[in-house]
């Protein structure tokens, strides 16, 4: 029997024994991150009740889906959500309206240094 996995708006609040993965921000990096699996991540994360960190390379992605739909297709964290149903927990998955995007350190320090410079002038330069 295969397992689907249905997302759908909660009927009610999650309880204690339940578990709630909550994006907090997106950050966007200018060196190559060590892409993981979503699944080991995240029940890692649960397990020691510590946040995680999740990446994932914007170059594998070729088509426009959503961040969540990326998520979702991750066969270590369907295994995880399973898991967790059979200890009868649900699984919440946390999306705010509206998600920070924001520059990772690396691209700040890119962004202030003089190549960065460089190719922020040349952009500007082409627009006008």
């Amino acid at each position: 029997m295969e397992y689907k996995l249905v997302v759908n708006k909660p009927k009610s609040d999650p309880g204690s024994s339940d578990i709630i993965i909550s994006i907090t921000d997106i950050k966007f990096h200018t060196t190559n991150k060590r892409e993981g699996s979503i699944g080991k991540t995240i029940k890692k994360a649960v397990e020691t009740n510590k946040p995680g960190r999740v990446y994932s390379n914007i170059e594998k992605r070729q088509d426009n889906k959503p961040i969540l739909d990326l998520i979702l297709q991750d066969s270590d964290l369907l295994e995880v959500i399973k898991g967790y149903n059979e200890q009868g927990k649900r699984v919440f998955i946390e999306i705010p309206k509206e998600v920070p995007v924001l520059a990772g350190k690396d691209t700040d320090e890119f962004i202030n240094s003089k190549k960065g410079k460089r190719i922020i002038r040349k952009i500007a330069k082409d627009k006008k």
